[in-house]
């Protein structure tokens, strides 16, 4: 098949995977391509960049669905990118972090190997707004104010959010049983 490695030049063993940041709502693999430069160069190693579809055209679980497919097909088709697949390592930042969680998770409910590593750089893992020291602290964070939080949730996961609730909230609003 076709092989994404330079003549010469053996393919890697390693591969990472990237889900890119943005609230489910904004930026895109170009928006991050200036470190993912860097880190392909400093880990010698090909990085695939997924774009995912952004809320609120694509809500969840759509960007979850697209991540975890392309995560089997780089399983799948290493080769064509350079790599052996000996080590694959998902890696995003905020909803990159959580589609990185998502994706592994999914993969071992479906029996799919699972990455050798994960790499979450802020992750947004409670969707839900409820109170957290997270997001006391987003109260006065001046890139990220708690406003702009809600809207990307909501944007993102709000049908899921109101329909079902949050899986995380019901374990903790659930009373306690005596043995």
């Amino acid at each position: 098949g076709t092989s994404g490695v330079p003549p010469g030049r053996e393919p890697s063993p390693f591969l990472l995977v990237h889900f890119h940041g943005g609230g489910f709502i904004a930026q895109s693999s170009a928006s991050h391509e200036i470190y993912l430069r860097e880190w392909a160069k400093a880990l010698d190693a090909p990085i695939l960049s997924v774009d995912y579809g952004l809320s609120p055209e694509h809500p969840f679980p759509v960007a979850v669905y697209q991540c975890y497919y392309a995560y089997c097909w780089a399983r799948q088709n290493a080769r064509q990118l350079g790599s052996t697949a000996k080590s694959i390592v998902l890696a995003g930042d905020s909803a990159g972090g959580n589609l990185c969680a998502a994706v592994a998770l999914r993969a071992a409910s479906e029996g799919i190997a699972a990455p050798a590593g994960i790499c979450m750089l802020y992750p947004a893992l409670l969707l839900s707004l409820v109170p957290s020291p997270s997001r006391i602290l987003s109260l006065m964070d001046p890139l990220l104010p708690l406003g702009n939080l809600e809207i990307c949730c909501n944007a993102y996961a709000e049908t899921f959010l109101r329909t079902l609730g949050d899986p995380l909230r019901r374990v903790l609003d659930q009373p306690d049983e005596d043995p």
